[in-house]
């Protein structure tokens, strides 16, 4: 990118450099030497920048320059893909070889004596000593608790409600209406009369002289030939007795920049305190006078009559089997499990770690060079064939060249004829 940048960089001050010696060329003279087929030698020509000696001051008079194409051969910046040979690392997979140690169970087997309990069953000879129940007949009392029912007098106190007037005060919030004064802030809009600093333009028009550098060898019509020198009797005469045109005149505004004080009325806010009556509703306390109902309780006492059961105690005799327990010794046989030790031998696999070198094969990735053609994007600068206008002035004669016509001198760089091409 910073190549490409710095030929396009070196392109355009090349191109810069030859704008300026083809733009001197041309600015020498007039912008648009030849204004038409029919008047080669247009008003143009001769009105801006020649001077109102191009045609028949202190020169000779020559005829007007031609435009003429010219190829050019000039470097483009182009990008072009091209092949290119790179050496990238390519990973590869690798098979090797190799030992690790793995540790591994061996089991041994050894001979071990143990003991056991080995139960033994065996009879014996007891006496147990057995409770029977043995069921008497006895005679016995008993008491019973017989209801009876009885009717009792009795009195009881009942509540009645007496309802009484009562004359009670209470006290009422009546609102009452009361006028308070207070200020408050009222903000009014007021016209201020303020100045300002303007500029104004004073000027004035003024009538200025201007040149028109214009020729009545200018003013030919279609009659006349293709130089100037060459103008037919339809002119008048030759150019060489040309009188050049008088100068006219032209209005230019004369500006005056003047600062003047201007007044101008804006609005501005400004507050104020005034007074102002408002009402307030206020609730006073106001003492009242009613009388009401009030309900108390009053007791009474009311006879009645009522049931009630009492259980009188009654004595009765009944039999009954009564149990009582008999104890008695029994002979009877048990049998009694015991263990006994007992020395017995066994064999037992008995664990231990070897370790022990094992070949495996592992994977690992390798990076090898490889060869390979890519496509990049490469710029170049590329001959072009352009084509361009080159404009030629008209030369002088020998004998007037670099005067005040404003021709290039005879054998100047910019492209202009040398003294032996003057026609």
């Amino acid at each position: 990118m910073r190549l490409f940048l710095s030929l396009a960089a070196v392109v355009a001050m090349t191109a810069s450099a030859q704008a300026g010696c083809w733009g001197s060329k041309v600015s020498s003279c007039c912008s648009a030497p030849c204004a038409s087929s029919c008047s080669p030698c247009g008003a143009s020509s001769c009105d801006s920048g020649c001077g109102s000696s191009s045609c028949g001051g202190g020169c000779e008079v020559a005829s007007c320059g031609t435009w003429e194409t010219v190829q050019k051969t000039v470097l483009v910046p182009q990008m072009v893909t091209e092949t290119r040979t790179v050496t990238v690392n390519v990973p590869v997979q690798e098979q090797r070889q190799g030992t690790r140690t793995v540790c591994k169970t061996v089991y041994d087997s050894v001979e071990q004596t143990y003991t056991v309990k080995v139960p033994v069953t065996e009879e014996r000879q007891g006496t147990k000593t057995v409770c029977k129940t043995v069921t008497e007949a006895q005679e016995q009392t008993y008491t019973v608790m017989v209801p009876v029912t009885e009717e009792r007098q009795g009195t009881k106190t009942v509540c009645k409600t007496v309802t009484e007037p009562k004359e009670e005060t209470y006290t009422v919030m009546v609102p009452h209406t009361e006028q308070r004064t207070g200020t408050r802030t009222v903000c009014h809009t007021v016209p201020v009369q303020k100045t300002r600093t303007v500029c104004q333009d004073q000027g004035h028009w003024e009538e200025r002289a201007v040149e028109t550098c214009a020729s009545s060898c200018g003013g030919c019509g279609d009659s006349c030939g293709s130089s100037c020198g060459g103008c037919g009797d339809s002119c008048g005469s030759s150019c060489g007795g040309c009188a050049p045109a008088p100068c006219a005149t032209t209005k230019v505004w004369v500006p005056n920049m003047v600062q003047t004080e201007v007044a101008y009325t804006c609005y501005e806010q400004q507050t104020s305190q005034e007074t102002y009556t408002y009402n307030v509703t206020v609730c006073k306390p106001e003492t009242k006078t009613r009388t009401v109902n009030v309900c108390r309780q009053v007791s009474e006492q009311v006879p009645y009559t009522y049931h009630v059961t009492v259980c009188k105690p009654e004595t009765k005799t009944r039999t009954v089997h009564v149990c009582r327990q008999v104890s008695e010794q029994v002979p009877y046989t048990y049998t009694v499990t015991s263990c006994r030790d007992e020395q017995r031998t066994r064999t037992v696999q008995v664990a231990r770690q070897v370790t022990e070198q094992v070949p495996y094969t592992y994977t690992v990735t390798v990076c090898k060079p490889e060869t390979k053609e890519v496509q990049v994007q490469v710029c170049k600068m590329v001959e072009q064939v352009v084509e361009t206008k080159v404009y030629h002035p008209a030369a002088p004669s020998c004998g007037g060249c670099g005067d005040s016509c404003g021709a290039p001198a005879c054998g100047s760089s910019c492209g202009a004829p040398a003294c032996g091409s003057c026609h």
